[in-house]
């Protein structure tokens, strides 16, 4: 997995993710993201645009982090899962944990946001 992040504004940062999202990748994505997760943030974007595929691990790491932004009053918002990535989290009833969403309806309610 890829990981890149960009902040297109002071207070929001977009986790650009990419390949497949492992138990392998897991320390690699906390020490990258980490760091973000700041009290001035006011959101969190993951673009799982090109996410193929995500294990038990990825989305537990995803639930920590979720967590840490959520005590710190930040939203976190997961956008342009895939068919398959997208069945999985309904299967696994976690699509009620995260607010998801498509980079079109974001750019309606973000305007100034490149999604």
């Amino acid at each position: 997995m890829e990981l890149t992040i960009t902040r297109p504004s002071d207070d929001c940062a977009i986790l650009h993710l990419k390949g497949k999202f492992t138990l392998e990748h897991i320390q690699d994505f906390k020490n990258k993201s980490t760091p973000t997760i700041k009290n001035t943030l006011k959101t969190i974007f993951i673009d799982f645009s090109n996410v193929v595929f995500i294990d038990s691990s990825g989305i537990g790491v995803l639930i920590l982090f979720m967590n840490s932004a959520k005590n710190l009053k930040i939203n976190f918002i997961l956008y342009n899962l895939n068919k398959d990535v997208l069945t999985l989290f309904k299967t696994a009833n976690i699509d009620k944990f995260f607010s998801i969403s498509t980079s079109f309806k974001l750019k309606k309610i973000y305007p100034g946001i490149p999604f």
